[in-house]
């Protein structure tokens, strides 16, 4: 009866345990949320192969902006400048960050990206971007006439309107769990590694049981044997 009460409550952990790694492998990442994270993460970053991209690259001096353009423009190796259709596929497939204007590249993953695939995606702003606005010279007597404008502009709709038809919104998740993830050997490696050594560090200990315990048998056995009374 103990030992059907262990094998069942083994089992529930089991199916525990499995059913909180599938949920894991479905659950969107948000671990890239900085650009400094983008920067460090374990991805291939790339860009699209447009001219003014290599010059934009070039205009940041800081640490992460620059560590950002030498894993896209390397002095050595491959260069990861990509068209537009490839890089959206690149991103579509996994682990592969792509720079280039949003708008496009939604409208592109509208129509390719299957609707659990959107809820992996992510956006880091690399260039800081602002929203437009007008100058106007401190003291100017259109400065009033501006604000008014502006104000029934986004009052009466039209910003809004002309903003949804002009620029792309963010492709909307509609389940909140990601697609399927499938794990190779390369991903469960460190895995393998570890049990691999359990496996071995289990055989030494089996060994060196076999080991002891017949090194006690053989001892208990002589120490009867010397206590057993000679016959004449």
């Amino acid at each position: 009866m103990m030992v059907f009460v262990l094998f069942t409550a083994l089992m529930a952990l089991y199916a525990a345990y499995s059913a909180n790694i599938v949920v894991l492998l479905q659950a969107p990442s948000n671990s890239i949320r900085t650009l400094s994270q983008l920067a460090n993460a374990k991805i291939t970053l790339a860009a699209l192969d447009v001219d003014y991209n290599h010059f934009v690259f070039q205009l940041f001096k800081d640490p992460v902006h620059q560590l950002v353009y030498k894993r896209i423009d390397p002095e050595k190796g491959k260069k990861h400048f990509y068209d537009f259709n490839e890089g959206v596929e690149r991103v579509r497939q996994g682990l592969f960050a792509f720079h280039a204007i949003v708008e496009p590249v939604y409208l592109r993953i509208e129509q390719t990206f299957l609707e659990t695939e959107k809820c992996d995606l992510m956006e880091v702003d690399y260039l800081n971007s602002f929203d437009a606005s007008v100058p106007v010279r401190k003291g100017s007597p259109y400065l009033e006439l501006f604000r008014v404008v502006f104000k029934q502009l986004r009052e009466s709709g039209i910003q809004t309107a002309v903003s949804k038809r002009l620029q792309v919104s963010k492709p909307h998740c509609s389940s909140k769990m990601s697609s399927f993830s499938s794990v190779g050997l390369m991903d469960m490696k460190p895995v393998l590694i570890f049990m691999l050594y359990g496996i071995c560090l289990s055989v030494a200990i089996a060994v060196a049981e076999i080991v002891v315990f017949h090194l006690k048998k053989q001892r208990n056995f002589n120490l009867v044997k010397m206590n057993r009374p000679n016959l004449a």
